[in-house]
């Protein structure tokens, strides 16, 4: 079973080339970034006077200027992973079928429930570590001898952070996406964003927006909060998506 579960990893790396190319655009803008510093007209010295330059106050709050910085790119990092992820997630089961592949794919002696767990895999695990490498890389890029004081400090308050992300925002979002994947005929794009757009509108016309509290303005707040429920929901919402996914996906030649 392993040994199946990696071969298709290393399908969906190859089939889908995205995964690794933004990370290594991410990078390769960060790399010109940073000579663009160090040899052109850009610059990230501060002007302080030689006597301050020792000061601990004026040495902090340069850090902490290159920090909020270094935060505000590993946060694009992120979100572009997380906009690949939806991409791939919402492309993936759908082009099998359009290009028949997927026929390919059944006559081997892999289940359905073990190829959706392979894109789960690549959406949920393998996106969240390339989005850790590709900022701790940036980081070095941009602090050099300073980045391991900067990665511990941001690790120490992102970590957990981007667990929670992975648990509540994301696993929620993947699931629906590959259902989207699945049962579109014609686009799942257009199904995975109009039909919550729509969901969100009934709601307003005739319930006055009670669903919509429900599902988004209590489950934002439940983050924030670290409220149970909110998340055991999106956890059996996302249960039922993949269940749904997979009986479909075998249903189907």
């Amino acid at each position: 079973m392993i040994t199946k579960l990696l071969a298709l990893l290393w399908r969906e790396v190859l089939e889908h080339k995205n995964l690794w190319r933004v990370p290594l655009i991410l990078l390769g803008f960060a790399i010109l970034l940073r000579m663009s510093w160090m040899f052109g007209n850009l610059t990230t010295e501060f002007s302080v006077p030689s006597w301050m330059e020792s000061d601990p106050t004026v040495t902090s709050v340069i850090d902490g200027a290159m920090a909020r910085a270094l935060d505000a790119m590993n946060y694009v990092v992120m979100m572009a992973m997380f906009i690949v992820s939806v991409f791939y997630t919402l492309s993936c089961l759908y082009n099998e079928r359009q290009d028949n592949s997927i026929l390919f794919w059944r006559s081997l002696p892999v289940s359905d429930s073990l190829t959706i767990a392979s894109k789960l895999l690549v959406a949920l695990v393998a996106i969240p570590l390339l989005i850790l490498i590709t900022q701790s890389l940036v980081s070095i890029i941009f602090l050099t001898t300073k980045a391991p004081t900067y990665l511990t400090s941001y690790f120490d308050r992102s970590l957990l952070a981007l667990g929670k992300v992975v648990l509540w925002s994301m696993v929620p979002t993947i699931s629906w996406c590959l259902l989207c994947s699945q049962v579109a005929k014609r686009n799942p794009f257009l199904l995975a964003f109009v039909a919550p757009v729509l969901l969100v509108w009934v709601d307003k016309l005739f319930l006055n927006g009670a669903v919509s509290e429900t599902l988004v303005v209590n489950r934002i707040t439940g983050f924030s909060t670290h409220t149970m429920m909110p998340l055991v929901w999106g956890l059996v919402f996302s249960a039922v998506c993949i269940g749904v996914t997979i009986t479909k996906r075998s249903a189907r030649i």
